[in-house]
């Protein structure tokens, strides 16, 4: 990948949309393309799509970018010039963190849906101290327990449900807020409260002293909110520099609008779209794990494969291409601008942009593919809990209750037998990974996915669920699916605290379950192997789940 080459490798900013260097830009934004045949098929479709108008367009928030299917239910575009309608916001949040300063609630605790909490992570993860945000997007009651375990005297509660409705959501605000209140008092505790939400909703209920309510646009689908009050309010009361996301971001929106084969969206466009039927390997995982854990479910939703990967690991072909413009088995993706350049042998594409401008960069790109690709980038989110006791359960093996399909063969009783079994049908395709635990305390699991690339032979995407699984639903799924979910400790966590709760609700554990099955029942009826780990102790699964990834593979059952 030549660093020094411009023009076909991505012009910046400046050059592709005004003919020369702009003085005003933050930085330049480039897209970088290497590796033949793939870099010319991104190429022709940046032309393309220059060709048809659609850079224009988008800017316009023109929903005939998507043909036919925007004659149906019309793809939500507020999220096209969201960055300039937010700055004001950047006086607001400044306002209300000193408000909630001088009061000596200097901690934010987000309760959202994983939407809401992954882009106020992408938007607290631009600054470099380390803006102090706890976030939860789960009904974990080991996450939620952590949570209250912190400064709740000095805690800013901030809830982020664009409907209002969202179960889990209701149940983990009722939790914390009474703990909060026993701490400071129910006065104290509205005067610090902050409500992002749709007009309209439940939680649209503005009060003196509180909540203070910050209105979502319904027209800007909740992982395309990164620049919105969902990303900006939470991680700006954290400490994120709010104007200077804003400002990279504007300057990008100003610049994309350009039909110009050389304009960086259409050319990060043309490269996911040449992407088809490969597999994108995600190389920022460790360096940018709040923008990674955003963009794979993103680029998911458009139709894409896509592996969050150490950046220097090596990573075995998908499946088989369904398109000519698609001749490579894997494309190395460099989101953030760092690393080392990819090596020869395969597709690479890096994108260098500041923080702000990135996330309009992808959110268009991610947007323009799934035109070319015919999917629905804008798919809604997995379905709400499903009600119900778990099911029985395939087989146990030493505190790991195995959920499995008819997929499994007769006879195998073992967690290594199932993990096999699981890799057979796969037939070559990733194999995902999403953990319904708790990235603290359960940290080891992550640690397991290395040893997983080894037992299965396949690419493996390891991600702490909800978030890792937000943008799913709705798009082509070629992966085979390991679930690992876990009873909390000492019991069911109650999900409304108080005599006088209405509705009282399930409790968080019976809440949490119910979420990861939901996700579970969704991929099986899209004919997808799925695999459920249920950790009925969380230490001894975990024993179990390590010896069993690590052991010796065997061709049949003991």
């Amino acid at each position: 990948m030549n660093e020094a080459t411009p023009g076909g490798d991505g012009a910046d900013l400046g050059s592709a949309a005004t003919g020369g260097p702009s003085a005003s830009a933050p930085s330049p934004v480039r897209v970088r393309l290497a590796g033949e045949p793939f870099a010319g098929a991104a190429r022709r479709i940046a032309a393309e799509l220059a060709g048809e108008t659609v850079a224009s367009r988008l800017a316009d928030a023109d929903p005939s970018v998507w043909g036919p299917r925007a004659a149906g239910a019309p793809p939500r575009t507020g999220w096209t010039g969201l960055a300039a309608r937010s700055r004001p916001l950047a006086g607001q949040v400044a306002a209300l963190r000193e408000r909630f300063a001088v009061a000596g609630a200097h901690r934010v605790l987000l309760v959202g849906t994983p939407d809401a909490v992954a882009a106020a992570r992408v938007v607290a993860g631009t600054d470099p101290g380390g803006a102090r945000l706890t976030a939860l997007d789960s009904a974990d009651p080991v996450q939620v327990a952590e949570a209250l375990s912190g400064e709740l005297a000095e805690t800013v509660l901030v809830v982020a449900d664009a409907a209002g409705t969202d179960p889990v959501v209701a149940a983990v605000t009722r939790v914390v807020a009474a703990a909060i209140a026993e701490e400071v008092g129910a006065d104290a505790l509205a005067a610090r409260t902050v409500h992002l939400t749709e007009p309209g909703s439940p939680l649209d209920t503005p009060g003196d002293p509180g909540p203070v309510v910050v209105t979502l646009d319904a027209d800007v689908p909740g992982r395309f909110g990164v620049l919105g009050p969902l990303g900006l309010v939470p991680a700006g009361l954290a400490g994120a520099d709010v104007p200077a996301v804003l400002g990279d971001a504007v300057a990008a929106e100003r610049s994309l609008a350009a039909d110009d084969p050389d304009n960086p969206a259409l050319l990060l466009a043309g490269a996911l779209a040449a992407g088809r039927g490969s597999l994108l390997a995600l190389r920022d995982a460790e360096r940018s794990p709040a923008l990674t854990g955003w963009l794979a479910p993103l680029l998911t939703a458009a139709g894409l494969t896509v592996v969050p990967v150490p950046p220097d690991e090596p990573v075995g072909a998908g499946p088989a291409p369904q398109e000519p413009t698609a001749p490579a088995g894997v494309v190395d993706v460099h989101a953030d601008g760092t690393g080392p350049r990819p090596g020869p042998g395969q597709g690479a594409v890096r994108l260098d942009a500041g923080p702000g401008a990135a996330v309009v960069l992808w959110q268009a790109a991610a947007a323009l593919a799934g035109r070319v690709l015919d999917t629905d980038p804008f798919a809604p989110a997995p379905p709400a809990p499903a009600e119900g006791p778990d099911p029985e359960p395939s087989f146990v093996d030493g505190g790991i209750a195995v959920h499995a399909g008819d997929w499994l063969p007769p006879g195998t009783r073992t967690v290594a037998g199932a993990l096999d079994a699981l890799a057979a049908v796969a037939d070559g395709a990733p194999a995902v990974v999403s953990a319904w635990l708790d990235p603290e305390s359960d940290a080891s699991v992550a640690v397991l996915r290395g040893p997983l690339v080894a037992r299965l032979g396949l690419p493996v995407a390891f991600g702490w669920a909800p978030a890792c699984r937000s943008g799913d639903t709705g798009a082509p799924d070629v992966a085979v699916h390991c679930h690992l979910t876990g009873n909390g400790p000492g019991g069911d966590l109650p999900g409304s605290v108080g005599a006088d709760t209405v509705p009282p609700g399930p409790g968080l554990d019976s809440l949490h379950a119910a979420q990861a099955r939901a996700v579970i029942d969704d991929q099986r009826r899209r004919g997808r192997p799925v695999l459920r780990l249920h950790l009925t102790d969380r230490l001894a699964g975990l024993v179990t789940l390590a010896r069993a990834v690590t052991s010796t593979q065997t061709s049949t059952e003991p």
